[in-house]
């Protein structure tokens, strides 16, 4: 591998390394500065293999393979500079999209973006150095394509210090800069390759000339600087309020439009004026952290709570206080902790927990309502309520009786619901059969009297007859089943001779009557 080869190789890897690093930078702290420089890194990555490779193919001296090839570069290098100009303009409206963002780990991702600058600036060194040495014009090219990337590191270093100090907006300007050189780079990538696709030349020839020479020295280059730092100044004024967004424009401070509706805007660039964005409609959740509560009789309990809140008032939320999340948390506690300590253990632990949580909402919203902090509590809910780990078996077997002493309630209340809807049907089933007999017993007894007043007035009119006629019917009912015989008045018993067969014509009686 030659001289050349070796130089574009480890640019290449400085490349990898330093995408890595910025793409990750970017990750934790929010810095679209950062972003847009990774995607200028990948730029200068596929600018430097399609240099290697060229050099690669031009050494071996693969003459047949290597208009072909040369081809498919140029055409693959033509949809990546489509690529990059649409990451560009993907970060241009993230930019006017993410007004007064507050960047995160400031101090961390100033110090990478320093390692980016001082890898910027040796590759660019060592690539003019190798360059000149070999005289290679592709590779002295591409050493002041590094030095671009390294002035755009130092911009976007800038824009990270000025956001350590209070001055985020720097960040976005800087981010308008590095999105300006990525269309830069876009231009030269597609540009040469259309070149070299059209006349046919090599890609060595075509892109010698194309690439800026960055030096102090050249007072185009410093006018041109200076311009796209002016441009992006007063672009920076531009922001984009998105649907569920109110903005709200301060100048010098003061509020000078509190209710920016959605859409594109433009306020005077920083320090004159600032714009707040406020997401009204977003649930936001804390949690208060598991806290050990004294209880209305003595005892402790560790009491987490979750809290959904959401700006009602966009001015409040966003001018009155600093930490909200903080102050939310420090006035839960408090709310749960006044709450708490009125109940007893037993009262939280088992039916309580409804009362809990709405008296605590309750108190939490009066408490942000008297700081003025614009914001109107959905929800409180109480993630968790339970006696602390040592106690835990304790209230476990003091839970298990409450659960036998439920069960024993409900299975004698079930008991007493069957029996006495029983014993109540065979009360009233005994009250009507005695009603029953009480009236058959009634009409019994008036009708005998009535028929003994019949028969008393039948033998009033005939008492002969009566009385034989009763006497009779009571022999009937004395001898049901005995044969009777009847005799004359006149006739004497003792001398009265009495032939009895079993059949009715040697009955001398019944003949002797005049029976048939």
């Amino acid at each position: 591998m030659e001289r050349k080869e070796r130089t574009i190789l480890i640019a290449v890897v400085a490349n990898m390394f330093l995408i890595i690093l910025r793409f990750f930078l970017a990750n934790i702290s929010g810095s679209l500065g950062l972003e847009a420089n990774a995607w200028h890194s990948f730029s200068d990555v596929f600018v430097s293999l399609v240099v290697f490779l060229g050099l690669f193919i031009g050494r071996i001296g693969t003459r047949k393979y290597a208009s072909v090839i040369g081809r498919m570069e140029n055409i693959l290098a033509l949809f990546v500079s489509i690529f990059i100009f649409y990451m560009g303009i993907e970060i241009l409206f993230e930019a006017l999209g993410n007004e007064g963002k507050e960047l995160k780990y400031v101090p961390f991702t100033a110090a990478g973006a320093f390692l980016g600058v001082l890898i910027n600036y040796f590759m660019a060194r060592y690539k003019l150095y190798v360059g000149q040495q070999t005289n290679s014009q592709s590779l002295i090219a591409d050493g002041y394509h590094s030095k671009m990337d390294m002035y755009l590191s130092i911009a976007v270093l800038i824009g990270l210090m000025g956001s350590l100090f209070g001055m985020s907006s720097l960040e976005k300007i800087t981010a308008i800069i590095a999105m300006v050189f990525m269309f830069i780079a876009a231009y030269e990538i597609f540009t040469t390759n259309l070149k070299v696709l059209i006349s046919g030349n090599s890609h060595e020839e075509c892109s010698g000339h194309t690439h800026f020479n960055f030096s102090i020295r050249n007072k185009r280059v410093l006018a041109g600087i200076g311009l796209i730092f002016t441009a992006s100044y007063i672009l920076s004024g531009i922001y984009f309020v998105k649907w569920d967004e109110q903005g709200i424009v301060r100048r010098f401070g003061a509020i000078t439009r509190e209710n920016v509706q959605p859409g594109l805007h433009y306020r005077l660039p920083y320090p004159f004026e600032k714009v707040v964005l406020v997401k009204k409609e977003n649930i936001r959740n804390v949690e208060s952290g598991l806290n050990s509560l004294v209880t209305g009789d003595m005892n402790l309990v560790n009491v987490n709570i979750g809290i959904h809140y959401k700006v009602s008032d966009a001015v409040k939320y966003s001018l009155k206080v600093n930490n909200l999340d903080s102050l939310i948390k420090a006035i839960a506690t408090t709310s749960i902790r006044q709450v708490v300590g009125e109940k007893n253990i037993d009262y939280l632990l088992s039916e309580g927990k409804d009362e809990v949580e709405m008296s605590s909402k309750k108190l939490l919203q009066e408490a942000l309502d008297r700081n003025n902090t614009g914001v109107q509590i959905v929800n409180l809910q109480l993630l968790e309520m339970a006696p602390p780990s040592e106690t835990v078996d304790s209230f476990q077997d003091l839970a298990s009786a409450r659960q036998d002493r439920a069960t024993y309630i409900n299975e004698a209340q079930a008991y007493s619901n069957t029996i006495i809807p029983q014993a109540n049907g065979n009360a009233y089933k005994m009250i009507k059969e005695a009603e029953a007999y009480k009236d058959e017993k009634i009409k019994t007894a008036q009708g005998d009297a009535l028929l003994f007043v019949q028969k008393f007035e039948a033998y009033k009119n005939s008492k002969g007859i009566t009385e034989y006629r009763l006497y009779m019917e009571a022999m009937d009912k004395i001898l049901p089943k005995v044969t009777k015989i009847l005799l004359g008045g006149n006739i004497q018993t003792e001398s009265a001779d009495l032939w009895l067969t079993n059949g009715k014509e040697g009955n001398p009686i019944i003949n002797a009557g005049g029976g048939n």
